[in-house]
């Protein structure tokens, strides 16, 4: 099977959830708890679904929970390579280590980051007034040790370490030798994933797991993700990345500090429940208050995979059949954004990323515009077109041409009800309709005035005979949308 058929799948759910916030925040938090296609698994549709099910189930739950259905997931142990990882020892005749790349990856990005934080995430200093690292080399060996014995969940034979397409669905598993599962398929030999587990003490983050018999191996995991989740460095470091995801590049150490709080605790003494850090965000002065708002440097460049769905979600892209079979492809080729493609573990782009110029003298972050180039603004632009002026928002076509859909089928924007506000006399109507709808009121009075002045030196909607052409009404609601989601004020979101 291809990956294509969880796109489809994930387009298909976007469309027609209830819950579209929750697929907002599961979005954001795969864009920290990052595994891409372009790994080894490229081509397998259930790593993908199966992994984007783990961040929608746990999108609006607690943060300890979503790092250990991460860390069991199948697609994390094959994308940082601690599938079948093995605790130091002889194999196979070779002197083998722990893999160390979870490890490392899941404290600098999936938790405590690379410095010690305040709780407003600012940087802590030592008495040289340099920042204070959260962990070293050791940290990594120790972790790495906890992070040996898992394969997959059931294979042909006991540690045989095979596994289908369909294996990625279910949580890896530690396998005692007394555990009944080791007689549920046949017995070849005393397995060697029963030893790949490392027996004895881990130390790391100043906490020290026991040497423990392999049997209760999968405590040291529940031990390590505790320890991990009790860091002070997770509350200020997750939460800034989820508010620069949502709201804004640069947000106040006040606002930092405000989300992280809730973080750490929901007022019910429980740590970790991302349902009231979302709300925390999203309800902050900082986020709604319009003279916060429009500070110099409040905002951010709206992804660009961001700006599609928001494009097809708001003007309510209607499907006949109820059916939304969408590979993304073109947003991919255009734009360089689809669900869990990104070229690395770092994602699309990182948050300290800034550009050049007043950004970078003020000491500004911009994260989104290490993405955004020639190529990828273009390729928007064209794109753009291609959706609402050619109204051909997905991708339906299947290899050698095919389609699922008749001719009446196929997904589209339905712009008929705007069709009397095109007109030059109720013009104003359909701009403020949008500008609000899309931009939050955000466009310029000058802006908006050059739209509606390209938009009069089209046709009118009428025809000779007093009625309204249909195709000049739709070519004027298409364009207004157009210039509308590729002016500054709609593409940089405040």
């Amino acid at each position: 099977m291809n990956h294509d058929y969880f796109d489809i799948a994930w387009f298909q759910g976007s469309m027609t959830s209830p819950d579209r916030l929750r697929w907002r925040m599961a979005f954001a938090l795969s864009e920290i708890f990052v595994a891409s296609r372009i790994s080894s698994f490229d081509n397998n549709p259930y790593a993908l679904a199966s992994y984007y099910d783990v961040l929608l189930e746990h999108s609006l739950g607690n943060y300890r929970d979503l790092l250990e259905a991460v860390t069991f997931h199948p697609t994390m142990a094959v994308y940082l390579t601690y599938m079948n990882n093995h605790a130091e020892g002889i194999v196979g005749g070779n002197h083998v280590f722990p893999d160390e790349n979870y490890a490392r990856e899941v404290m600098q990005l999936f938790s405590i980051g690379l410095f010690e934080l305040n709780t407003d995430g600012t940087e802590k200093q030592d008495v040289n007034g340099n920042p204070i690292p959260t962990y070293d080399n050791d940290d990594i060996g120790g972790l790495a040790k906890v992070f040996t014995g898992l394969s997959w969940h059931n294979s042909d034979y006991l540690g045989d370490n095979t596994s289908n397409e369909q294996a990625y669905t279910h949580p890896l598993k530690f396998f005692p030798i007394d555990s009944s599962d080791a007689y549920r398929r046949p017995w070849r030999s005393e397995p060697d994933i029963v030893d790949g587990h490392d027996r004895g003490p881990k130390t790391f983050l100043g906490q020290t797991i026991p040497a423990r018999d392999p049997s209760l191996g999968l405590q040291d995991f529940q031990d390590a993700i505790d320890v991990i989740f009790n860091h002070p460095n997770v509350g200020p470091f997750i939460c800034k990345q989820l508010i620069q995801r949502m709201v804004t590049s640069n947000p106040s150490p006040s606002y930092v500090q405000r989300v992280a709080e809730v973080f750490n605790n929901n007022g019910s003494g429980v740590r970790g429940d991302f349902k009231a850090v979302l709300q925390a965000i999203l309800l902050d002065r900082e986020a709604r208050v319009i003279e916060e708002r429009n500070e110099r440097y409040s905002g951010m460049l709206r992804e660009p995979f961001v700006r599609y769905t928001n494009l097809v979600n708001a003007l309510n892209l209607t499907s006949s059949i109820g059916v939304y079979r969408n590979d993304m492809d073109e947003v991919y080729e255009q734009m360089g954004q689809r669900p869990l493609q990104s070229p690395s573990v770092f994602n699309f782009f990182q948050t300290s990323y800034t550009p050049d110029g007043e950004l970078a003298e003020q000491g500004k972050v911009a994260p989104e515009f290490q993405i955004l180039n020639s190529i990828t603004l273009t390729g928007y632009l064209n794109a753009l077109a291609e959706w609402l002026i050619d109204n051909d928002p997905i991708d339906y076509y299947w290899y050698g041409g095919d389609t699922v859909y008749k001719e009446d089928e196929v997904p589209e924007f339905d712009f008929s009800g705007d069709y009397l506000f095109a007109s030059n006399k109720n013009l104003p109507i359909l701009l403020d309709k949008y500008n609000m709808l899309l931009a939050h009121g955000s466009i310029s009075e000058t802006n908006i005035n050059h739209i509606k002045t390209a938009i009069e030196a089209m046709p009118d909607i009428y025809d000779s005979n007093g009625e309204i052409d249909e195709i000049d009404a739709r070519r004027r609601v298409a364009l207004t949308l157009f210039l509308i989601m590729s002016s500054p004020e709609y593409i940089i979101n405040r």
